[in-house]
This record gives C-alpha cells, sequence and structure tokens, in this order.
C-alpha cells in the first residue's frame, strides 16, 4: 500500500461532543483515502468518544488506539506517532478542526518548499466570533534558518507560537527524534519541544493560512484547569535552560528563554493565582524560584527589560527571591 502524504495525530479524552466535528473536517481535506492517515488515541475517555470515532472508521484512513486509563497528552502523542507511517505528520486537538482543503496546502508546503517543518496562523473561534492569530514571522512562503527565528527577547518570536498544531512536520523529523514530547509533561509540552524544533532543526517556513479553526474555552482543554497541572510550564521550562546550558554557542538566547518563562509565570499568578490552592500557589512560587537560580541574575536582569511597568510588581516578589 502506498505510503500516506500525511498522518494526523489526534489525541482524545472525553471529546464524545466535539470529535466529531473534528473527523468531519478531514473527510473534506481532498485526499484519497491512502494519502491521509488519521491516528486516533482515545486516552482514558469515560463518555462515548469510541462510539464517535468508530463512525468515521469507513470514512476515513482510521486508527484507533484505546488507552483503558488516562495516560497524558505526551504519552498519547507520543504513542500514535510510533505507529505513523505518513510522509509528514501533524497534530491537531479532538474539539478543533480544518477549512476544506487546509491540509493540503500545508502538505503542499512542507514538501514544495523542501524544509524539516511548516508553521501557519490559525483561527480563534469563541462562539461566533472569529480572531485571527498570525504566526510571528514577516517572511512568508521561503526557507529560513530555525535559529535566525528566537531573537528578539522582548519581542514575539516563533518560540512564542509553540502549538504543535500549528505545524506539519517531515517524516525525518521524527527519525531524528524531535518529536517526541516529554512524557512527563501534562501542560506547556510543546514549549521545550518547539524550541528543540528552533535550535536543531535545518530549516522552515511559515505560510499564510487560516484554515486551522482552534475551539476557545472548550471545557475538555487542559488550558481551562486550575490545578497542579498548570505548574508543569515549570519542569517544561528547566528542560529549555538544560538545552541552552549544554551548549556554550546557545547561550545567546538564555535571555529570550527566561523572557518566556517570566510571561508564562505573570500569566499563571494573575489569570489562575486566584483559583490556586495555597499549596499550589506555594509550588508555583518555590518552583519559580528555583528555576530562576538555576540562571544568572544578570541574564535575568536583561530579560526584564522593557517587561513592563504594570507586569514587573506582579513578579518582583519572586524576583527578588532569586537575588
Amino acid at each position: 500500500m502506498p505510503t500516506p502524504v500525511v498522518s494526523v495525530i489526534i489525541a482524545a479524552k472525553d471529546a464524545e461532543a466535539t470529535i466529531g466535528g473534528t473527523l468531519t473536517s478531514l473527510v473534506n481535506q481532498d485526499f484519497a483515502a491512502h494519502e491521509l492517515e488519521v491516528i486516533v488515541v482515545n486516552d482514558g475517555s469515560t463518555d462515548d468518544t469510541a462510539g464517535v470515532i468508530g463512525e468515521y472508521s469507513e470514512r476515513l484512513n482510521l486508527i484507533e488506539i484505546h488507552n483503558a486509563d488516562s495516560r497524558g497528552v505526551s504519552t498519547a502523542r507520543n504513542t500514535a506517532l510510533e505507529a505513523a507511517t505518513g510522509q509528514t505528520i501533524t497534530y491537531l486537538d479532538a474539539d478543533d478542526w480544518y477549512a476544506p482543503g487546509h491540509l493540503r496546502s500545508l502538505t503542499g508546503a512542507i514538501t514544495g518548499l523542501g524544509v524539516d517543518f511548516v508553521k501557519t496562523n490559525y483561527l480563534i473561534v469563541n462562539g461566533f466570533n472569529r480572531k485571527l492569530r498570525r504566526a510571528p514571522c514577516a517572511q512568508h512562503n521561503t526557507a529560513l534558518n530555525p535559529r535566525d527565528f528566537i531573537l528578539p527577547h522582548d519581542a514575539s518570536t516563533m518560540v512564542d507560537f509553540p502549538e504543535c498544531w500549528t505545524g506539519i512536520y517531515s517524516r525525518s523529523m521524527a527519525e531524528r527524534g524531535l518529536l517526541d514530547f516529554d512524557p512527563s509533561l501534562r501542560t506547556c509540552e510543546d514549549r521545550p519541544w518547539t524550541w528543540r524544533h528552533h535550535l536543531e532543526a535545518d530549516s522552515f517556513a511559515v505560510v499564510d493560512t487560516a484554515g486551522l479553526c482552534y475551539r476557545k474555552g472548550s471545557t475538555t482543554s487542559l488550558t481551562a484547569v486550575f490545578d497542579e497541572r498548570q505548574l508543569d510550564f515549570i519542569p517544561a521550562f528547566r528542560s529549555v535552560f538544560a538545552m541552552l546550558e549544554a551548549d556554550p554557542g546557545l547561550r545567546r538566547f538564555e535571555q529570550k528563554a527566561v523572557r518566556n518563562f517570566l510571561s508564562i509565570l505573570y500569566f499563571q499568578i494573575v489569570n489562575r493565582g486566584s483559583s490556586m490552592s495555597r499549596a499550589v500557589r506555594e509550588k508555583l512560587n518555590i518552583g519559580a524560584v528555583n528555576t530562576l537560580r538555576s540562571v544568572g541574575g544578570d541574564v535575568i536582569d536583561l530579560a526584564l527589560a522593557n517587561f513592563g511597568e504594570r507586569r514587573l510588581p506582579v513578579i518582583d516578589p519572586i524576583v527578588r527571591r532569586v537575588r
């Protein structure tokens, strides 16, 4: 049987209400059955996610992997990756969807440009409202060096655009181990994953499409939870700092990584702090302090340049404990 053009990986948990729309959008991607491989990991769902997936077994080249107990999104994606056979690989959440032909555009771009990965814009869908989120790169439709788009530290760059489902990735990246997620991370798993792409991949491109629809406010999304899982951004960035410390040639990116970390820390405190228990909030504070102590105080000071008068007072109590 011919090798599929693309494998789409979907990690699904309790997605009965939404995954039907997700899979229907894949039916409308202008691929023959053998060209599109869809791998769904049903990760310990307690609703009828399996039943909805089963309705598409004859409409798609569909592989379902069932986990009796949830093993987390990172492990689910890694399991699906091991089963994937496509020339290219992409990811789609079980509550999001593609406009017709979107995936064909992405496979055409990565093949035509001959790059390791391609990233694209997406639409944030909130009820009837639509908002375009653009990839923070002005150069489109051309092969680029991933390391050239990590800096500057005080502006939005491609490492601030980490969602795995905004990209399509070559088979060679999987063979090099660049598509494996850290199974210990329940959230923020795509941050070190994306940093590694920009540090180790050879080429990438950005294309100007708006056919990827992200459903904001889904109750099944981990971005909506307010518990200890949200603290996984701390070990996620410890791994980023470890990557940079391992190679002196990468030290120039430390300010950017610290800036990333502090921005997420600010977001957690402002948007989730009031919903955290005292124990979780203390773990946040201790974890942030210990992580920042692993980098030099001069790097932190430089990263805080132009951080904003509104944001600085929020994180200052933690930063002062580092100094």
